[in-house]
């Protein structure tokens, strides 16, 4: 049986706090038993903490941290912001927080989350003896969902995933893409029993059947940017185009056929291609060229651009090329 147990009498944290004292301290811990404790106490004990002028706009100050912690802006909506941080998590603001943090003060994440959990981890040994894991959680929106819940940003001792890729089903079919976000799981699930304005950032999992994993990182939980779908949100199309164009000439792989059916196709329905204007593939290494053929430099220019779009919303880097006798579009990887 799994329980969940709530770590409750902690007090306020502060910077220098010894998390892993404190924690020991309040309740009791056994092997195998995954400590999950939540983002905002860590980065408080690790003085990740921002504290700001009387009269500061607060939301202004928020966004502003936000762009300077992240690598690059998923969703730019005036309600919204989301960006990647520099840890590869794509969250709202960049995961830094006014709420439950003191008058004037943002809370940011954790400088390295993995390593904040692996430094808790051992502390807990040197405190209890105990074999421990550690989670640290934070919580984010999801796409196509309404509702929040907390996920690992951190990992310690806990396999973050379960990979049942290769098993057989109940009927006896082969498991093809089945991997387990254990640690995500487990950190959703001990937010069951604690609220937000509780006080209760820490909750211990028992009876959770794993195998210790020292090895283990938050990491394998990202998504690689070959594989993401969906990499971009509304509003981000024309900064997505200004970087595809401004990447330098190194290319390595073309378009694919079928991605270039699929934009051809695409532009085709837009434009009326049929109506005077034409495409054509010049053969070749990387990258893939696409010459607009046909009467009207202007109108050229506006299907190139319109087919430019296509390929980097398909994720290529894509740029036109206009010369005197041609307008054209390179695209590739």
């Amino acid at each position: 049986m799994i329980e969940m147990l709530p770590v409750r009498g902690l007090p306020e944290v502060v910077q220098g706090d010894d998390l892993g004292t404190l924690i020991a301290e309040a309740t009791e811990l056994r092997d195998g038993d995954v400590v999950v404790v939540a983002q905002k106490i860590v980065s408080k004990a690790e003085g990740a903490v921002v504290r700001l002028p009387p009269g500061t706009d607060v939301a202004a100050t928020r966004r502003r941290l936000a762009g300077e912690q992240s690598l690059r802006t998923v969703v730019d909506a005036p309600w919204a912001l989301v960006v990647q941080t520099r840890h590869g998590l794509v969250c709202a603001n960049a995961g830094i927080d006014a709420s439950n943090t003191p008058e004037g003060t943002l809370v940011l994440l954790p400088d390295d989350p993995d390593a904040s959990a692996r430094r808790l981890r051992s502390r807990l040994r040197e405190r209890t003896g105990a074999d421990v894991a550690v989670v640290v959680s934070d919580t984010f929106g999801r796409p196509w969902r309404t509702g929040q819940t907390d996920v690992a940003i951190g990992v310690a001792g806990l396999p973050p995933i379960r990979d049942e890729r290769g098993g057989v089903d109940r009927q006896g079919r082969r498991l093809e893409v089945t991997e387990v976000a254990v640690a995500d799981e487990v950190s959703a699930a001990a937010d069951l029993v604690r609220r937000k304005a509780d006080g209760v950032p820490v909750v211990v999992v028992r009876g959770l059947a794993f195998e210790i994993d020292d090895a283990a990182s938050s990491s394998a939980l990202i998504r690689d940017a070959a594989l993401d779908l969906f990499p971009r949100g509304r509003g981000m199309l024309g900064p997505a185009l200004v970087e595809a164009a401004d990447r330098g000439p190194a290319w390595s792989q073309p378009v694919t056929r079928s991605d270039l059916d699929r934009a051809v196709a695409a532009v085709d329905t837009w434009s009326g291609l049929p109506r005077g204007l034409r495409l054509a593939h010049l053969e070749g290494p990387a990258p893939t060229t696409i010459r607009v053929l046909g009467a009207g430099l202007r109108r050229r220019g506006v299907v190139a651009g319109v087919l430019t779009a296509v390929l980097v919303d398909l994720g290529y880097r894509a740029r036109v090329r206009t010369t005197w006798r041609h307008v054209q579009v390179e695209a590739g990887r």
